[in-house]
Parts: structure tokens; sequence; C-alpha cells
């Protein structure tokens, strides 16, 4: 196996480096004077830079394609206050020379540990067939292996493995608080629109090499049409499960989007449907907010633009983000830092 070398994150400003990176994107490009260069973005779970092929563009590019590993040296220099990569060599990995996670991010948390706090969660519903259907579900080993590894999505949150988990769990403790603050609203709703709203998505996206990608199903059909299969699959296995509560379910998954040009099938329509889509919203925007913020180059105070969320973001004068530390209630009903 080849030494990985540095990771992204760890590269000096300037000076000759060899690493192992995955290509994320590869694009002949016209120079200004003639000819072309060889436009690359390069990639492992610590980070992203941009690089640059200027001798014989056209042969190095018939040597990899887009989500090789590749073994790459080359010098790293700025550019327009960005670092960037000028290839001198570069060579397609096999398989066997790299280890597969250093290439793709994961949850700083351990998958089980999420699991088994998921499951504390599930002990607080109330009504017994909604707490037998959630088990079911959480507990399929297809199900529950792909839960713990899933991420939320590919690009916009939680986008790493074990993400999906992580919001999950976000979702529930924010239900619980939601709740104390508005008791008319019904916990046993919230939880269970927190574990199955994006649950579709165990089915949508899956590890291809070094990345998660959509699988033929998820392209065809979407999260929320595989969600409604899967509750459709084991509200049967449930005897006489009121369908009453299985219509609310599907309303809530359906729902989640909150409106109709942001995905949802129907607006939301009834309080508990209200209250999570917004936090859905809210949990997935602060994770891209925080993750863009600590990306951003040191001494940066505003984010680049981003088309997601239409706006630059302010990182704190002199470009240094402040970073507070606070609390939440668990599953027990306790606080955890």
């Amino acid at each position: 196996m080849e030494n990985k070398g540095p990771f992204i994150n760890e590269l000096p400003q300037s000076g000759e480096v060899t690493l192992l990176a995955v290509v994320l994107e590869k694009e002949l490009r016209p120079k200004r004077n003639g000819g072309f260069f060889l436009a690359l973005r390069f990639a492992d779970c610590s980070g992203e830079i941009d690089g640059k092929v200027w001798e014989n563009p056209d042969s190095v590019s018939q040597s990899f394609e887009r989500d090789d590993v590749v073994k790459v040296r080359g010098t790293v220099e700025v550019y327009n206050d960005k670092p960037q990569l000028i290839v001198s060599r570069i060579r397609r990995c096999d398989s066997g020379e790299y280890n597969a996670a250093d290439f793709y991010s994961s949850s700083t948390r351990d998958s089980d540990e999420m699991f088994g706090e998921l499951q504390c969660f599930m002990t607080m519903v109330r009504d017994e067939a909604l707490r037998r259907l959630l088990d079911l579900i959480v507990n399929e080993p297809h199900i529950g292996s792909r839960l713990k590894s899933a991420p939320a999505a590919l690009k916009i949150h939680h986008a790493f493995r074990g993400g999906l988990l992580e919001h999950i769990l976000s979702l529930c403790n924010l239900a619980v608080s939601m709740c104390a603050h508005y008791p008319r609203l019904n916990l046993d709703l919230l939880i269970a629109g927190a574990i199955l709203h994006d649950l579709g998505k165990v089915e949508t996206l899956e590890l291809s090499g070094v990345h998660f990608a959509y699988t033929t199903r998820g392209q065809l059909l979407e999260h929320v049409t595989l969600g409604l299969e899967i509750l459709e699959r084991h509200t049967a296995q449930v005897p006489e499960f009121p369908i009453e509560l299985k219509t609310i379910l599907q309303h809530l998954l359906v729902s989640h989007h909150g409106d109709l040009d942001k995905g949802a099938l129907r607006r939301p329509m009834l309080p508990e449907a209200l209250a999570f889509s917004l936090l859905d919203l809210m949990d997935a925007r602060m994770e891209q907010t925080f993750r863009l913020i600590d990306a951003a180059l040191p001494g940066d105070e505003f984010t680049p633009y981003i088309p997601s969320i239409e706006r630059q973001l302010f990182r704190g004068f002199g470009g240094v983000p402040e970073k507070s530390h606070g609390s939440f209630s668990d599953a027990e009903g306790g606080v955890a830092a």
C-alpha cells in the first residue's frame, strides 16, 4: 500500500509535496496565449485543492479519470489568495494501493454510539404501535447497517459517512426542546418524523469506491418515494396499524421540505408537520453554515458566495470564526455537552 502522504488540510503554503488524492474534477481549458492546460480538483477526507498540469496536458488527461485515486507530485503555490498544486507527475492508483476511508469524510462520532442513542429516543415514543413500527424499521439489518454509514446528502448538508444518523439525532434533540416549549406538539410524531423523513436515503445513496453516488433506484425514484415504500412495507408487519396514524406519517414524509418549490409534495398541514419542516431546514442550514465558515481560508472575513443559500457568510472580524460551546438535552432528559 502506498504512503498516503500529507492530507490536504496539512499541505504547506509552498514547496514540493507528494500525496494520494481523489480526482473530483478534470477539464482541459484554453491558455490565454494558445494551447491548453489541464485543470484538476483534488480531494481527500480533510478537504479539497485545485491543481493544474501545464506540460503535456492531453496525454496526462488520458492516464486517469474523474473519481480515480491518484498519486500526485507537485509544487504548492498561492494563486488569487488560494493554494493550488502545480502537478509535475501523476498516476492512477490501483485499489490495493490506498485506504478508501482516507478519501471520504466521516462523522466525528462513533456510529455504534449514535445508533444506541437513536434506540434511546425510540423508547420515548409512547404510542405502542408507532414504537413497534420504528423498532422494526431501524433494527431491520439491511436498514440499520446502511443507516450507520449513509450521508444525509451528496453536497449540501451532513454530506459525510454517518451524516444521516447524525442529522436524525440532531432533529430528535431539537424535537425534545421544541415540545418542551410548545407542549401541545406531539413528541411521538416529531421523533417519528426525524427517523423516517430521510430514511429513503439508505436506498438512494451508496458508497462507490471512495465517494457516495446515487443508486439507480435513487435516480429514478428519489428518497421520499423510497421512504414511503419503506413505511408501507413495515406498517404491513404491525397488526392492525391505525390507518390514521399511517396517513399522518406519510404526510410528514411528503411535506418535510416545506414548500412545493423546495421539493415538498404537499405543504405541511398539521402543527407537527410544520414544526418538523422548520426543524429539518434549520438543522440542515446550521450544519452547512458552520462547515462552510470553518472551511474558508484563515483571515477571510467572508466565505465565497454560496449559491444554495444565496449569500456569503460572515466569519468574524479579522476572519476569526467564533466557536461557542452550547449544550442540548439528551435522550435520557439530561444535558449533553
